[in-house]
């Protein structure tokens, strides 16, 4: 079989990325941590390092990391309440848990307050993983392993299954956003029907 072609135009094609935080080099295929979107005030200082990539050990101690995270995480938690896919489990000051048990997703997304990752659960694997992390989910980066190992008694002590998670959904949750809706004034001005 000779070379792929196409490979290396591509990768001349992407952007050079650049660490928000020393400023070096990035693969744009490679690893790296962003926090996508405008969750932060204009006035707040860290907003320059919305949507921009990080090396994961400068993100790890930077200083400002935990802040950040956590008032990331808080902007999911904000946008999931609208989400009608998506349900809070559980949240305390260290994790977020949510989740879709509808297909195709099927899975549950837990974010670490100290880290702003998101790390993704197949339910069907929910057991294994509350019992071993490494074999359900590989590739953890070390700010992400201990971050999960203060959480995790906790996890398993709420969630043994994934039984246990679709069961913490709330169904009222969603109610209050579609309540909304459902009385919002119509731009046609005709009486709802």
């Amino acid at each position: 079989m000779g070379p792929r072609r196409g490979c290396g135009l591509m990768a001349l094609r992407l952007a050079k990325l650049r660490c928000a935080l020393c400023g070096g080099p990035i693969d744009a295929l490679g690893d790296f941590f962003r926090a996508s979107g405008d969750f932060l005030s204009a006035q707040d200082p860290l907003i320059p390092f919305c949507n921009v990539p990080m090396h994961w050990s400068c993100y790890a101690r930077w200083p400002e990391r935990t802040r950040f995270a956590a008032l990331y995480v808080q902007a999911w938690v904000q946008a999931n309440h609208k989400n009608p896919f998506w349900w809070s489990v559980y949240q305390d000051q260290r994790v977020y848990v949510s989740v879709n048990p509808e297909r195709p997703v099927e899975e549950a997304s837990v974010r670490l307050c100290a880290v702003g990752s998101d790390i993704r659960v197949p339910l069907t694997k929910w057991s294994a993983w509350v019992t071993d992390v490494e074999q359900v989910t590989p590739g953890l980066r070390p700010i992400e392993k201990r971050a999960l190992a203060e959480v995790l008694p906790t996890l398993q002590a709420h969630f043994p299954s994934d039984h246990a998670v679709v069961q913490a959904i709330d169904p009222s949750e969603k109610r209050t956003a579609r309540r909304r809706a459902a009385i919002a004034p119509r731009s046609s001005g005709a009486p709802p029907s």
